[in-house]
């Protein structure tokens, strides 16, 4: 057997166009010249030699043949289309342009967003943290993220990381949720989640003009601690609020006299001891000055709060009509019955993102209102729990095996308010009240909303729910008209029928004109 020459060299320009073919290949995939590109090239090149070397009479055959001649040409036709390609995908690339093509405008910027972005006073890097699991959560919010760049004019840019691989990220900027980004301006930060248009931009308008935004928390009467780590504990509320770029402090009535004047709310988190009457007057002056005030209460028998001797729960019903049942509520809808389940939200801006979302309440008491003749204050109910709960008064049944049953003439039955909302419209003050504070704490901050519940009410209270209202998009209703079966009978007599059967005629037809002319 001889060693063909001129037939190996076919093989060796057939490898050396697969060789060529795997470059292009890798270099459009990755758009990245390494490796494994310029290996492929290398051997492309070496092909080429290989298969000139083993025969190099058919090399100068092509090299000076008519087909050579002609095929350069075609070869200047190709590269130079290709050239004015690239220039044009260079030239659209560095200067991208989108057009929104829906009748409702609905991947457009609010003109409030535009204006803003406009007028940023330093560059914004928008910063996604988003771990594998929630991939196509970051694939939708990435063209809004898209808009906020191309409106920015180079002043804004965004980038996503994947928590999982850079902790050290997560941490500096304190996010503790998937699915959470955080918008960066300067040394400032703040973490926004529900991700939307609506909580970018507020950030935004909060970066560029960053004044103080104090918040603090009552101390002196065994309130959930800020920087405990314990399931009771408060740290994972603190470094959220921190994370949103609030000033979170601790507040002493009787040391310091009073409320700060920079206070935009005061909180309240399950107190054992009652507050004196002169803390209570000094939260009342706070309140006619139109401070606000979040307070979260234990059910009497987890205190040492005598039910009736309360300066402030006395004060809260006196003043805004919300009374402290003395009560432990029950809820055969949960499966711990001492856990109240949410079943209705009110539609109020602390609740508006979580009417799809569980919130509990692992030891509540429930809240009455009523009725008052004072028409400048309003106080409405937040949550609820279901008919299938009660506030039970026995505590002895509830500590004897949790053996409790509806009284219909000492309990109270469902639904039960377990938060309310209220507002002073002469003074501007606001009033959050809830009859549980152990379901924010350390152990079951992270519960599905529960955390979520008391920061939409902490910025509600200090009046930084919404700094910027946007312009609504209005939405066209398109309905789907299914097809009658008279249409679909006619769609396939000429998809099916008529349109293949004239090709087939028509191929039938040419076939035999041109047979009987030979």
């Amino acid at each position: 057997m001889t060693f063909d020459r001129r037939h190996t060299s076919i093989y060796a320009y057939i490898l050396a166009i697969a060789f060529l073919a795997g470059a292009l290949i890798r270099y459009v995939l990755t758009r990245q010249v390494d490796g494994y590109f310029q290996a492929g090239l290398g051997l492309f090149v070496i092909g080429l030699a290989v298969g000139v070397l083993l025969d190099p009479s058919r090399a100068r055959a092509l090299l000076s043949g008519r087909q050579v001649r002609y095929g350069s040409n075609a070869l200047l036709l190709t590269v130079a289309v290709v050239g004015i390609l690239i220039v044009a995908n260079y030239l659209a690339y560095q200067n991208p342009k989108s057009w929104d093509l829906t009748a409702d405008q609905q991947y457009t910027l609010a003109p409030e967003t535009i204006k803003i972005l406009g007028e940023l006073p330093q560059k914004v890097t928008l910063e996604g943290f988003y771990t594998p699991n929630l991939a196509s959560s970051r694939d939708n919010i990435r063209p809004l993220l898209e808009q906020y760049k191309s409106n920015s004019g180079g002043k804004l840019d965004f980038e996503f990381i994947d928590p999982n691989k850079n902790p050290a990220a997560a941490a500096k900027y304190g996010v503790s949720n998937d699915g959470s980004v955080v918008a960066v301006m300067g040394s400032s930060s703040e973490v926004v989640r529900p991700v939307s248009e609506q909580e970018l931009t507020s950030a935004l308008v909060r970066l560029a003009h960053p004044g103080q935004r104090a918040v603090y928390f009552l101390t002196g009467h065994g309130e959930h601690d800020l920087t405990s780590t314990d399931p009771t504990g408060y740290s994972q509320l603190d470094s959220t609020l921190k994370a949103k770029n609030y000033t979170v402090n601790t507040l002493n009535l009787i040391s310091q006299g009073g409320v700060p004047k920079d206070a935009l709310a005061v909180i309240i988190a399950g107190p054992q001891l009652p507050l004196s009457v002169d803390e209570v007057s000094m939260l009342q002056a706070y309140e006619s000055g139109g401070g606000s005030l979040v307070v979260l209460y234990e059910p009497s028998v987890s205190t040492k709060i005598v039910p009736g001797a309360d300066p402030l729960a006395n004060y809260l019903s006196a003043q805004w009509g919300v009374t402290m049942d003395n009560d432990l509520v029950v809820d055969m809808s949960s499966a711990l019955p001492l856990a109240g389940i949410a079943s209705t939200y009110a539609d109020h801006p602390i609740t508006r993102k979580l009417q799809n979302v569980i919130t509990y309440f692992p030891t509540a008491r429930s809240l009455a209102i009523a009725t008052s003749t004072d028409t400048t204050r309003s106080v409405t109910p937040l949550v609820q729990t279901g008919d299938n709960s009660w506030g039970e008064t026995d505590f002895a049944a509830v500590a004897n095996n949790q053996q409790a049953k509806f009284d219909s003439s000492s309990d109270f039955k469902g639904p039960l308010n377990v938060a309310v909302v209220g507002q002073d419209s002469k003074s501007g003050a606001r009033l959050v009240v809830f009859g549980d504070s152990d379901f924010a704490a350390n152990n079951d901050y992270f519960g599905y909303g529960n955390g979520d519940l008391l920061v939409n009410s902490i910025d509600w209270a200090a009046g930084q729910e919404s700094l910027i209202s946007l312009t609504p998009k209005q939405q066209t209703s398109r309905f789907v008209v299914p097809p009658s079966v008279q249409t679909l009978g006619l769609v396939f007599l000429l998809t099916i029928v008529v349109m293949p059967g004239g090709v087939l005629v028509w191929g039938i037809s040419t076939w035999w004109r041109r047979r009987r002319r030979v």
